[in-house]
């Protein structure tokens, strides 16, 4: 429990890029409801969004945020993976057979972060990465409000130019392995199906994200699956 609480205990908001988002005046109505079974984390994470006066709604488990929410508003959902009962993911389920379009984000651990690549593919539109921090939180707020409204894509947005040029300084291989990646499969997986070894798919990796300048493996995914989406329109 004491290990949880001093992964955020250090949360200290702060907007640095000018934006409609980022000036509480001019926001529009976005609400941020967090399930986070642990409370330290839970009160943490939401003091450090209230900092920023966004509107944030707390819940322990996936089961009580479902029961409470009934009338749609325009927000993010941001979950864990797995939770006492009811998991992140089956939450995303009951809320797709609801035709609820609310905007859900995955909290995801090293070893969740596959199963959070293949929730992006099915709709999940962010991950962040454990442990939390607050540049990340808030940019992954900031992503979901542009999303939402349709604004601010210069604060929150990537260049499609530059993941391009960034695309094409890979090699051949690299993007064998940055394909698999962005399909949610792990390292292991990547290594059994191209044959080679999980040490030599982690070093492919690594030059990736060097080549892709990517902060994490979120901002991977993410800045591939624009290009894809650019490319395929």
């Amino acid at each position: 429990m004491a290990k949880k609480a001093s992964q955020t205990k250090e949360l200290k908001p702060k907007l640095s890029s000018v934006s409609e988002f980022t000036q509480p005046k001019k926001r529009k109505p976005f609400s941020v409801f967090l399930v986070i079974d642990d409370r330290n984390t839970r009160e943490t994470v939401a003091a450090a969004l209230k900092e920023l006066q966004i509107e944030v709604h707390d819940y322990m488990t996936a089961m009580e945020f479902y029961r409470d929410y009934r009338n749609p508003v325009p927000g993010l959902l941001l979950t864990e993976i797995h939770l006492r009962g009811m998991s992140g993911l089956e939450l995303q389920d009951k809320l797709a057979a609801d035709k609820n379009d609310l905007m859900i984000a995955l909290i995801a651990g090293h070893a969740e972060a596959p199963t959070a690549v293949k929730a992006m593919q099915a709709g999940v539109v962010d991950f962040l990465p454990k442990p939390i921090q607050v540049d990340a939180l808030v940019e992954l707020v900031g992503r979901a409000y542009a999303m939402y409204y349709d604004v601010d894509w210069d604060f929150v947005g990537e260049d499609l130019d530059d993941i391009e040029r960034n695309i094409n300084r890979i090699t051949g291989r690299e993007r064998e392995v940055l394909d698999l990646v962005v399909l949610g499969l792990s390292s292991r997986e990547i290594g059994l199906k191209l044959n080679i070894s999980v040490k030599t798919v982690e070093a492919h990796r690594a030059h990736i994200n060097d080549k892709m300048r990517a902060n994490d493996l979120a901002h991977l995914v993410r800045m591939v699956m624009s290009y894809q989406e650019d490319s395929a329109g």
